[in-house]
């Protein structure tokens, strides 16, 4: 792995990749400490495990960590393939909005006297204050402020 793949690995990616180096840092750990401890028995001539019991032992850590393996391997690719189903449904939803919005003109004069937007910017050019135009419409302060956003925005 070159170290532009790195940089291009979601967190989910690397997450995975940290707990499997923990992993096996665990499991040589393990082994390390275990050998150590076989040899300070030897030297006191005492019986502590045999070797036939750590090279079980061996074995069966070798064997967590190729299924360990195997799993992180497995989740990696299902992080694949829901990460492309997301790019997928992400430039379906993105071509939808550029559709909409090539419909949508905020431009006063495309203008109809039944739009709401056109009933507010009627209003405001008629010379009518804030509140007045929230009371006679009877709608939420929020919107109508959107919708004068909306207007200095398009000017």
């Amino acid at each position: 792995m070159d170290g532009f793949q790195i940089v291009n690995l979601t967190n989910l990616e690397n997450g995975l990749m940290i707990a499997e180096g923990i992993t096996l840092t665990v499991l040589v750990s393990i082994v390390f400490f275990f050998k150590r401890a076989l040899r300070k028995v030897k030297a006191k001539n005492q019986s502590f495990c045999t070797s036939d019991q750590l090279i079980q032992w061996a074995k069966e850590s070798e064997i967590l960590c190729i299924s360990l393996s195997k799993n992180l391997e497995e989740k990696k690719e299902l992080t694949q393939r829901l990460m492309e189903q997301l790019d997928e449904k992400i430039q379906s939803l993105n071509l939808r909005l550029e559709g909409t919005e090539e419909r949508i003109e905020f431009t006063p004069e495309g203008l109809k006297e039944t739009d709401l937007y056109g009933k507010v910017v009627k209003m405001v050019e008629a010379g009518y204050k804030f509140p007045e135009i929230v009371r006679r419409l009877k709608l939420p302060k929020g919107e109508v402020q959107l919708i004068l956003d909306l207007k200095q925005y398009c000017q």
